[in-house]
């Protein structure tokens, strides 16, 4: 049967929990973010307006970890968002995408505030004696901002890095997602190189010569309005096309629910002799904080099966 996005509000984090975290379940969310004053001042206007003059090279190295769009090259905003606002499905403007907030827009911090509980507890951002491994995970766990015009897509089908969950908040504007379950990944051709990558690179006109198990995949396909949050779960297979100018947020989060998919990953990084070693220490670090949040908030008691350490 084919999965079909399920819309929700008022939903509680017990329910959240239960019904979609604990699940690995995508779910969108309609009223988690209202109290954003991002909603009603971020506009492609207000980013010319008030940012006009920042200049930035698009497909530069901070994009490389992705496949680079057809449309490069510097621009200072106010550039950029006429290119934005210009952007058709026939030439659309490039994407100014992966971008972390607070480092290029740092006055904006306040706009996306609060967080909703869903977000929590996000282990990424915490401290951890391999150090290494902590660069990384902070890194996963910084707010990233997207802007886009009308076409406009994101260049490659993926799941998130560090088998990590992600939350997307659509702040101004309509963005079309396309999803693929965990269990299609045999459809869809993985990169040798990068195991969260799909080889292909168009979803809607794909190569079925080149890639025929595709045609097996059964994508789960909606919009996602403004003000809307959606939550992507681990390995879920997705990608984007912008049907207006766009403007949007993504964070990555890991805990309890997706932290043994997590450690399979990092310890798969490691030479021979440190795998064990590391295993043990997250293994360690996993499970301490599991025992806090069970105690500190009640996170891992909303439902029985949280609570089998």
């Amino acid at each position: 049967m084919k999965f079909q996005i399920e819309r929700r509000a008022s939903l509680s984090y017990a329910e959240f929990a239960r019904d979609y975290l604990y699940a690995n379940k995508p779910v969108v969310i309609s009223d988690a973010i209202y109290e954003w004053k991002a909603l009603s001042r971020w506009t492609p206007e207000f980013f010319k307006r008030e940012f006009g003059e920042i200049k930035f090279t698009l497909n530069g190295s901070s994009e490389s970890r992705y496949q680079t769009e057809s449309a490069a090259g510097e621009f200072t905003m106010a550039q950029f968002i006429d290119r934005v606002l210009a952007s058709t499905h026939d030439d659309p403007a490039p994407y100014f995408r992966n971008r972390i907030l607070h480092d290029v827009f740092p006055t904006l911090k306040e706009d996306v505030e609060p967080l909703p509980d869903y977000f929590f507890p996000n282990w990424l951002a915490e401290s951890y004696l391999l150090k290494g491994v902590e660069r990384l995970f902070h890194r996963g766990a910084r707010v990233e901002i997207y802007i886009g015009g009308t076409g406009g897509t994101f260049p490659v089908m993926h799941y998130d890095g560090l088998v990590a969950h992600a939350f997307l908040a659509q702040i101004h504007g309509r963005k079309k997602f396309i999803l693929y379950s965990p269990e299609q990944e045999s459809y869809l051709y993985p990169r040798p190189d990068a195991a969260n990558f799909s080889r292909i690179t168009d979803v809607e006109r794909p190569d079925l010569t080149q890639f025929p198990l595709f045609a097996k995949a059964e994508p789960t396909t909606f919009i996602l309005e403004a003000g809307e949050l959606l939550f992507i779960p681990s390995k879920w297979w997705h990608t984007t096309k912008m049907l207006t100018p766009s403007i949007s947020i993504s964070m990555n989060v890991v805990n309890r629910s997706n932290w043994t998919q997590l450690t399979d990953l990092i310890c798969g990084m490691q030479r021979p002799r440190a795998r064990l070693p590391v295993r043990g220490y997250l293994a360690i670090a996993g499970a301490w904080r599991s025992l806090r949040d069970w105690r500190r908030n009640g996170f891992a008691a909303q439902n029985e099966h949280l609570c089998s350490v």
